[in-house]
């Protein structure tokens, strides 16, 4: 029997997350309205988020552009506000370290966030055999080489493998690399469960 491995990601299927803390946090520092992300900052979210930059100079950016005066440790401190365990991602996710399986994350994610995380909940990755990041990577999901990354790091063949991931795009992309990968979306949580069980065998 073929040996199988879980794969999740983090954002919106082991912690969620609320964008809007974020930015009323920055109106609230800066002194200035509320407003929407621009181009821009959505940009540099990628880019910190590919690592392409570093939590410094996205920081070093949120200054210039806000008008703030943050550090590093700020930012992680807004988004320790911001996350909340899903319950029921996480609950599989612990369930399958439980059992004994190979359990990875695959997810686009900065070092902040990763770092805001751990200090909410200290040991909320613990018996994972290992967490593949964005940042440290270098490529986002949904392209192709991330998946690609995984696989050839972990030398198996995607059936071997159970993604989970709240975008579609992102699920598409790995079936496309020959990943059996389920949307997690909460009209999919009763769906996504049976079919863990069965992978669970």
């Amino acid at each position: 029997m073929q040996k199988k491995y879980f794969i999740f990601d983090i954002g919106n299927v082991l912690v969620d997350f609320d964008f809007q803390i974020l930015l009323e946090q920055i109106a609230v520092d800066s002194g200035m309205p509320f407003e929407p992300p621009t181009d821009r900052d959505l940009e540099m979210h990628h880019a910190v988020e590919e690592g392409v930059i570093n939590d410094q100079a996205f920081v070093d950016y949120l200054n210039d552009a806000k008008g703030l005066s943050w550090t590093v440790d700020d930012l992680v401190g807004v988004w320790q506000k911001m996350f909340t365990v899903n319950q029921i991602g996480y609950g599989l996710f612990r369930e399958a370290i439980a059992r004994g399986l190979p359990v990875y994350t695959l997810s686009n994610i900065a070092e902040h966030h990763i770092a805001a995380i751990e200090r909410n909940w200290p040991g909320f990755f613990d018996g994972a055999t290992r967490l593949f990041l964005s940042y440290e990577i270098g490529v986002c999901k949904p392209d192709s080489k991330i998946y690609r990354h995984l696989l050839d790091d972990l030398g198996v063949e995607g059936a071997q493998c159970l993604f989970i991931d709240d975008r579609a795009d992102n699920v598409e992309a790995a079936c496309a690399a020959g990943i059996h990968a389920l949307q997690f979306i909460p009209e999919n949580h009763a769906a996504i469960q049976d079919e863990v069980l069965k992978f669970f065998g």
